[in-house]
């Protein structure tokens, strides 16, 4: 069954650029703390501080793309970054041509759609630097798997086993991945976690 949700539209660099132009830099960006806390002692390079698709990779996102913030013009329910590591620096930039897959964690009570079911703009494809977002109205909460190849026959992949897009009452939240995904990471403790990665086979 196909979901009968339309509320979405994709955001492109020139709102990306119209979201930062205000700054009185002349890259037009201010590297804000909460931005950077992903990328600890890792200045960017100037070419990432250019407003565009590919900007900052590793660095969370959410800090200036949300309503009051920098680049408030262009908000994003969902952005990260995928590395072909998880303690991948930030400025290497990180995998292009990653597929991130949103589906349903859930049935609809109404029947509109089924779990696991891919949500209407669900498909995501990462840039040059490795960066993907979306300012799409998902239904929360999601199921997240990233891949390389098709949908049907996918090379390396990695399903996220948490499901997001709730706080811890159950309200709809954007999904900020970088926020959390980085090395020694206080929102995700242990060694087996980093940045978003896809595991070499």
């Amino acid at each position: 069954m196909t979901s009968r949700r339309g509320l979405f539209h994709s955001v492109g660099s020139a709102l990306l650029v119209l979201g930062l132009s205000a700054c009185s830099d002349p890259t037009g960006l201010e590297l804000i703390p909460a931005a950077t806390v992903s990328c600890e002692g890792e200045e960017p390079l100037s070419a990432q501080k250019q407003a565009s698709a590919s900007m900052l990779p590793g660095r969370v996102c959410g800090a200036c793309h949300r309503a009051g913030g920098q680049a408030a013009n262009s908000p994003w329910t969902i952005s990260g970054t995928i590395y072909g590591s998880k303690d991948g620096p930030c400025n290497s930039g990180g995998l292009p041509g990653i597929t991130v897959e949103i589906v349903y964690a859930k049935d609809d009570p109404k029947g509109l759609y089924r779990v696991d079911e891919l949500q209407d703009g669900g498909l995501l494809k990462t840039n040059e630097s490795g960066n993907f977002y979306s300012t799409r109205r998902f239904v929360s909460p999601m199921k997240i798997r990233i891949f390389e190849g098709t949908r049907a026959n996918p090379g390396r992949q990695a399903q996220m086993i948490k499901l997001v897009g709730v706080d811890e009452n159950g309200a709809p939240t954007t999904v900020d991945c970088n926020a959390c995904h980085y090395p020694n990471s206080p929102q995700l403790p242990g060694s087996s976690y980093g940045r978003i990665f896809l595991p070499m086979q």
